[in-house]
């Protein structure tokens, strides 16, 4: 397992060993799946992928979690420079996992509880287990009210307790549903 902003810091490399950028972020599914990464180009290999750089930013590509050989420590694509044209495509901002941190979470009684600070990324199978929440001050001292001594501001939550995401995070539970899983999780 490994975070996006853990991801976001890894190098691109073709099959034959030219660094071709670095990750910027993954492309999530409604099912909260990962279908590709988002690669930040690297100047000087823009015009040998023939593509145009935006006048004002970087040039972002996107590539298919099927046309990735490995990730450790750097991240490794299936074919080498001279292919590697073939198979990165222009980027879709509309599914970017980046989109999601710094979305407000709402408990499911409206209550904001926090925001998307980092999600968790299984990069075995390519799903999202779970998302890292900056909870909020005043959700905080609710939670910690004889419930959960020892938690931090930040906290674990499952995309099993996630309903929908949309300008929100929708959660199916309550503020006090989350004191629970807390005070579960730190009985362990």
């Amino acid at each position: 397992m490994t975070y996006l902003s853990e991801l976001r810091k890894k190098e691109v490399i073709s099959a034959d060993g030219h660094i071709i950028g670095t990750v910027q972020s993954a492309i999530i599914t409604e099912e909260r799946r990962i279908i590709g990464l988002t690669i930040k180009i690297k100047k000087k290999m823009i015009k040998t992928f023939e593509k145009k750089k935006p006048l004002f930013s970087s040039l972002f590509l996107d590539v298919k979690i099927e046309d990735i050989k490995a990730v450790q420590d750097k991240v490794i694509l299936l074919y080498p420079l001279k292919e590697l044209g073939l198979y990165l495509l222009p980027h879709n901002k509309k599914i970017s996992a980046e989109r999601l941190l710094g979305l407000e979470v709402l408990g499911r009684e409206g209550k904001v509880v926090g925001t998307v600070e980092d999600m968790e990324i299984d990069t075995l199978i390519w799903t999202v287990p779970s998302l890292l929440i900056k909870i909020k001050k005043d959700t905080l001292e609710t939670v910690k009210k004889d419930k959960c001594v020892l938690c931090g501001s930040q906290l674990h939550i499952s995309m099993h307790h996630v309903v929908d995401i949309g300008d929100y995070v929708m959660l199916e539970m309550t503020v006090e549903n989350i004191g629970q899983i807390l005070k579960n999780i730190s009985m362990r």
